[in-house]
């Protein structure tokens, strides 16, 4: 399975609109955000810059944060 394009941490956040500090600290206790699972990181070095995601992942991962947020308003 060949992986598409790689994003950091920086730009996964945004995606899930929280802050950098927020994913890794969910990515590291929980590895769960608003109840959906983070996708892991790419093999390589890890520390909060440098982790990688693949883009594919990235964005379901976001779109399901967005669902599970806007669930969660309307409760």
């Amino acid at each position: 399975m060949k992986l598409s394009f790689c994003i950091r941490t920086n730009i996964l956040a945004k995606m899930a609109d929280v802050t950098e500090a927020e994913l890794v600290y969910a990515l590291m206790t929980t590895g769960e955000l608003f109840g959906v699972k983070i996708p892991a990181p790419l093999p390589g070095r890890h520390n909060a810059r440098t982790r990688s995601f693949d883009y594919k992942e990235a964005l379901d991962f976001a779109e399901e944060v967005k669902i599970a947020r806007d669930s969660k308003r309307q409760v």
